[in-house]
């Protein structure tokens, strides 16, 4: 029992060494980014569209993951993430919206959501039913998180809110780096998808109820 608290331990802070470095590559995408974002913004491209045609193209990897087609995968999957990127900074460099960072998040769920239906479609006999564990655990933790901002948002309509980040991502483990890290090497090791599945599900529901724990704090404990 020990043993196992301790490798779940080192397997999250593994994670979250992994989400620090995926971000800083991601500081330093977004700085390239950056440039073609204002290049866009002067040809009156609008951020929206960018997430649409983005999640077309991420949301595309389903089929090919449901063919085996691995590297087709991961190219849309890899170019929905530089879309997302992008649309973020032609928002930043023209204007953000409510419903600009609306469509964002929702894109960004269905996108992730689609990629572990995909792995189950590759092989079901496998990858069906710890797909849907995994899929389960990955809704409860976007519930949580929506059904957070959703309050925190109502309880801030007085308040001056600055739109720089969606509130949709509250932090801490189990979110979209490490989901897309794993898609990323699943599509290059696929035969590794039951043990990369089953943690990040478990880490999925871990996150969620902190966020519900989070919420009583917050809004009933604090609020006192």
């Amino acid at each position: 029992m020990f043993e196992n608290k301790h490798l779940f331990s080192r397997i999250k802070k593994s994670l979250q060494d992994i989400n620090k470095a995926c971000e800083k590559v991601h500081n330093l995408l977004l700085n390239k980014v950056n440039v073609l974002a204002k290049f866009l913004v002067k040809k009156s491209v609008n951020a929206n569209l960018i997430s649409i045609l983005g999640f077309i193209i991420g949301i595309s990897a389903v089929n090919f993951l449901a063919l085996n087609m691995y590297g087709w995968a991961l190219a849309c999957i890899l170019i929905n993430r530089v879309f997302d990127l992008l649309d973020g900074a032609v928002a930043r460099h023209s204007k953000i919206t409510e419903f600009g960072i609306f469509l964002d998040a929702a894109l960004d769920y269905v996108f992730y959501a689609g990629i572990i239906f995909g792995f189950a479609l590759a092989n079901p006999l496998q990858n069906a039913v710890v797909a849907s564990f995994f899929l389960f655990a990955f809704t409860s933790s976007a519930c949580a998180m929506l059904a957070y901002a959703v309050i925190a948002y109502k309880k801030q309509t007085e308040k001056q809110i600055v739109f720089d980040k969606s509130p949709f991502y509250l932090g801490g483990f189990a979110q979209g780096a490490e989901v897309f890290l794993a898609s990323v090497v699943l599509c290059i090791l696929p035969f590794w998808f039951m043990e990369f599945a089953i943690v990040l599900g478990i880490l999925c529901l871990v996150k969620a109820f902190s966020i519900m724990i989070a919420a009583y704090y917050n809004f009933v404990i604090a609020g006192k």
